[in-house]
């Protein structure tokens, strides 16, 4: 984007119509994710982020449909690259063994050096105005894991083994964060943590998993 405008500026004249720029989508979030950090969640309006991040309400909208959208759509992608990883398993190691690899794959593809990705899970987790739709986006996480297990089990993914690891896994998942929250730099460095608190875990599955099918999950049949 070249040049910035103030809230109560019009824009369209400096940018030719079509999809918006990266930079400044970007541009947006970084401003949005301080001034929610700085004033919460919902005392920062939309106004007050147009503002900072130079462009006016009209190109905000272009952009984010809502505030909300700033935190839910980098969760959502987060979500769905988790889905991505997990149907790409060919099937030859423990299934439970890719879903702690897969999550944690994830994970380091969603950080960023400048930590706005533990910001936003910080936003998210405590802001009251997103408590209504935390749970609908966490329930797709946990899905993905379900779904997962469900193809290496043959099984339907809302039966009670698939729904029972993917919940857990999820609640595990959301605990290292929630850790993670006081820490003054978090980085991709942090990352051999999460994937040694889901060891224990994901072998207690693994050895359920293995109890009911006969091995099979172990031996990478599908």
């Amino acid at each position: 984007m070249t040049g910035r405008q103030g809230v109560s500026g019009d824009d369209s004249g400096r940018r030719p119509r079509g999809r918006p720029s990266a930079s400044s989508r970007a541009e947006i979030e970084r401003a949005a994710i301080r001034l929610f950090l700085a004033h919460g969640y919902a005392d920062a309006t939309v106004a007050m982020i147009a503002g900072a991040s130079g462009v006016s309400r009209t190109t905000f909208f272009r952009y984010y449909h809502s505030k909300a959208e700033i935190i839910w759509a980098a969760f959502d992608r987060h979500t769905q690259h988790l889905h991505m990883l997990l149907e790409a398993d060919p099937g030859t190691e423990p299934a439970m063994t890719v879903v702690r690899r897969c999550v944690v794959e994830a994970l380091r593809d969603s950080a960023d050096d400048e930590g706005i990705w533990m910001k936003r899970f910080q936003i998210l987790d405590s802001s009251p105005d997103l408590r209504s739709e935390e749970s609908a986006h966490w329930i797709s996480w946990a899905a993905a894991i379900a779904e997962h297990v469900a193809r290496r089990t043959a099984t339907d993914p809302r039966s009670v083994v698939p729904q029972s690891i993917g919940g857990a896994v999820q609640a595990a998942f959301l605990a290292v964060l929630r850790s993670w929250i006081a820490v003054p730099a978090p980085s991709a460095a942090l990352l051999p943590e999460l994937d040694e608190e889901l060891v224990p875990l994901c072998d207690l599955f693994q050895g359920w998993l293995d109890g009911r099918n006969g091995n099979s999950t172990s031996l990478g049949s599908t």
